[in-house]
């Protein structure tokens, strides 16, 4: 079993992460003269929409997937991004010293176990009156008592099914999710003042089961390695069946997915 990327199908099937993302950076306003960094930066796809924001500026993205980072390297190189770099980098050791005006973190803190660490980090890397911009899972609870989006609530009733339940025994999910006060309250803890702490709702459109299964493969990585490689595909198509027979497809095949994240924006206080 293995806990690590697949860059590639992530790349084709992380469109719900990126639709995020790019209202996010279109939200930031951009000068074009900042020097930016993407902790978290993943196949670097969203990295190379902001260095095309930038073009007087810089973007580094950095990653603790060594995969992701050799991917997004070779994607997207200097020669046509001249100032996009990619390198690696783990987010609760930050070693940057008042480098960035904007520091951006899309889908990737949530799987950080001390976001204490890596908020203090964060601020430490910023220069005076820097920006920090992040999106993340966060808690949302439903009037049913549940958290998360639909697709999330079919998977856990799959890993709760008596074939499934053996292999998710001792599973920890890694990360630590909080709720909306709870981070403004980190932020102000690690030194930032708060502008905006707040879930954005996108309707994700699937073109049809496989591509939803695609997705849930790409980014499950964590749950399906605890699964022997040769019954992955199973335990993903009874998740997938379980979601459309609550939400079955359109008219025309597409899937739909109502998906919440919590946006943040802040910024460097003092200084």
């Amino acid at each position: 079993m293995t806990d690590l990327w697949d860059p590639s199908d992530y790349y084709k099937h992380s469109y719900p992460q990126y639709a995020f993302a790019l209202g996010l950076v279109g939200r930031l306003a951009l000068r074009g003269d900042e020097h930016i960094l993407d902790v978290g930066c993943g196949d670097g796809k969203i990295t190379a929409v902001l260095s095309a924001r930038v073009s007087h500026g810089s973007v580094l993205g950095i990653d603790i997937s060594t995969e992701m980072i050799a991917f997004a390297q070779n994607m997207f190189s200097q020669t046509a991004y001249p100032n996009l770099s990619f390198s690696y980098g783990d987010a609760s050791n930050l070693t940057f010293q008042k480098e960035f005006d904007v520091i951006v973190a899309f889908a990737s803190l949530h799987w950080t176990a001390d976001l204490v660490t890596v908020l203090q980090g964060i601020k430490s890397s910023l220069a005076p009156g820097g920006r920090f911009a992040a999106q993340l899972m966060a808690k949302r609870f439903t009037t049913q008592g549940k958290s998360g989006s639909p697709l999330h609530q079919a998977r856990r009733e799959v890993m709760a099914r008596p074939a499934w339940r053996p292999y998710f025994r001792e599973f920890k999910k890694q990360g630590l999710v909080y709720s909306a006060d709870e981070y403004e309250k980190l932020l102000r803890d690690a030194g930032f003042t708060p502008h905006r702490v707040e879930f954005v709702t996108e309707d994700v459109t699937h073109p049809g089961i496989e591509a939803l299964k695609g997705c849930a493969r790409a980014t499950w990585h964590r749950y399906t390695s605890r699964i022997p490689a040769e019954h992955r595909d199973a335990f993903l198509d009874e998740v997938v069946q379980r979601f459309i027979e609550q939400y079955p497809p359109d008219s025309g095949g597409q899937i739909h997915v109502r998906m919440k994240i919590l946006e943040v924006e802040a910024t460097v206080t003092g200084d």
